[in-house]
């Protein structure tokens, strides 16, 4: 697939930006999926066949937040960025196997565990953000090297010799929404320059810009107010799947934002406005792509099935009540998947667990659990 240029990019946000009257249909003439939103049907969720899995529990392996889970090379990788500071990695029974956890300023340490992925290698790598460096360890955790950055980012994804980087910044500097190391060359190109509305606004800080993890070493990215989900390969960055008839923000309306001077007032006003801001959550199966589409604080969860081209929309909180988790977290190829965390007294997770003998003996102070999942719509 042909790679877009910095220009192209800039095209397409400039055909899509809020700034302009509605778009048109000539923004998705060459993107490869395109979802209406006004057919979105409003279907109750139903699911295939659920699979529970707790993971181990010990003095060793204590997990204080799944921040971030990646499976790999049939491992489970959940990061703990907070509280114990340290990647967990288990089997897919969700057996312990090893963690990462080596805080310290000497070789192979870090004092800020910030962001990780996974080359296709196995090899991990781990960012340290207050020293602005790569740690690199082999599969199974042994310290290898590091790779030093010169600037600060949000989120970082692996893509062979590649790296990119969403939200860069150096010195209380934007320089772009997205950017890509070329680790061979040492490189940085800049290919998302920061847009000055989003800037204004202040909607940077609304949430982060991310990348979404999905098999066949392919990474969703998608800006803020963009009618464009790109991916993100081996090949470099293409236009993946176009959402038609969001509620983008008309020019008189940003107008006002831009007035605004409370930057504090000016974000909530936008987070309350009911329009599009961001989709997020991207992920994919051989079936199904969902995403979330944010317009608010609580957005609405889309399943896209990928044989009838038909598109589902539920409200978020229908995961929790129905299996368990807050939201999705990743995709194994075949089944979408979750963290399920214990919460006391929550009478839909005790339905949950009065029904899954898996779940019988799982307790407050135990690991979370893995929730592996397929709609059925």
């Amino acid at each position: 697939m042909k790679r877009i240029t910095f220009i192209t990019i800039l095209l397409f946000l400039a055909m899509q930006s809020c700034v302009n009257q509605e778009s048109s249909d000539d923004i998705f003439k060459n993107v490869p999926i395109v979802i209406d939103m006004d057919s979105a049907k409003s279907d109750p969720l139903k699911f295939d066949p659920i699979r529970y899995v707790p993971l181990e529990t010990s003095e060793e392996c204590l997990i204080g937040f799944a921040d971030k889970v990646l499976i790999r090379n049939n491992k489970i990788h959940i990061a703990d960025f907070h509280t114990a500071m340290a990647l967990f990695v288990f089997d897919m029974n969700g057996k312990f196997l090893f963690k990462i956890s080596r805080r310290g300023q000497g070789p192979g340490e870090y004092s800020s565990f910030f962001d990780f992925d996974i080359q296709t290698n196995g090899d991990i790598y781990i960012f340290d953000q207050h020293r602005k460096k790569f740690l690199i360890y082999n599969s199974t955790g042994e310290y290898l090297r590091e790779i030093y950055s010169d600037f600060y980012f949000s989120d970082f994804c692996l893509v062979n010799n590649k790296m990119y980087w969403a939200k860069l910044r150096e010195r209380g500097k934007m320089f772009a929404n997205l950017a890509v190391y070329d680790m061979e060359n040492k490189k940085t190109e800049f290919l998302l320059k920061d847009e000055k509305f989003i800037h204004d606004t202040g909607i940077v800080n609304f949430s982060d810009y991310g990348f979404y993890y999905s098999p066949d070493n392919t990474v969703y990215y998608s800006p803020k107010f963009s009618e464009i989900i790109y991916s993100v390969d081996e090949d470099g960055i293409h236009p993946a799947i176009g959402v038609k008839n969001l509620k983008i923000p008309p020019k008189h309306v940003i107008d006002g934002w831009l007035q605004m001077e409370n930057g504090l007032e000016r974000s909530i006003q936008i987070r309350e406005s009911k329009y599009f801001i961001e989709n997020a959550y991207i992920y994919e199966t051989d079936k199904y792509i969902t995403f979330a589409c944010a317009n608010d604080v609580i957005p609405d969860i889309l399943f896209y099935n990928k044989r009838s081209k038909s598109v589902y929309s539920t409200w978020r909180f229908d995961y929790f009540n129905m299996i368990g988790i807050d939201r999705i977290k990743g995709s194994t190829g075949k089944e979408f998947f979750g963290v399920m965390t214990f919460i006391p007294d929550n009478v839909h997770q005790k339905k949950i667990l009065a029904s899954r003998e898996e779940l019988k003996n799982w307790k407050e102070d135990d690991n979370p659990v893995m929730v592996f999942f397929n709609p059925d719509m």
